[in-house]
């Protein structure tokens, strides 16, 4: 009888951890279809992890206000550009109810679609989502080039 007790009062911490863990880690979720879309090369995809009222700033940008605009943006790059390695790295996220926040570094390799040398871009990133209907989407993804090497 204790053995089932403490299995039962187990299984219910486990689930009540559960919708914590989702909260937890929802950037991170959304972080990681953006990696998989990028090396995808599907502006879509990319597009669709955005709330419609989402904010973007991207490196030598000013805000791209809407899912619409974002889309137009991600569109616009991926026809010049063939990305070959997307990674978000150093990334920390903290959590609360529907809400996920985060920051961390990211590199991004590109080729020229017309032709040309592959480049890596490098920088550090900081963005928001929040779960609309069992969903998590960035509403704030501002990305920040880390600065040239001095000579």
């Amino acid at each position: 009888m204790k053995k089932t007790l403490v299995t039962l009062l187990f299984a219910s911490l486990v689930l009540a951890a559960a919708p914590l863990q989702a909260a937890e880690h929802g950037l991170m979720t959304v972080d990681s279809a953006w990696v998989k879309a990028m090396l995808a090369n599907d502006a879509e995809a990319c597009a669709a992890l955005y709330a419609d009222d989402a904010v973007l700033v991207l490196p030598g940008t000013g805000p791209i206000k809407g899912r619409k605009a974002i889309a137009e943006a991600y569109a616009g790059w991926l026809k010049e550009f063939k990305v070959t390695d997307a990674r978000i790295t150093d990334s920390e996220y903290r959590s609360a109810g529907p809400v996920s926040s985060g920051w961390g570094s990211w590199s991004v390799t590109t080729a020229p679609r017309a032709g040309g040398a592959a480049t890596t871009e490098t920088g550090t990133w900081c963005a928001v989502a929040v779960e609309q209907n069992g969903t998590w989407k960035y509403i704030s993804d501002h990305a920040s080039a880390n600065p040239a090497p001095s000579k």
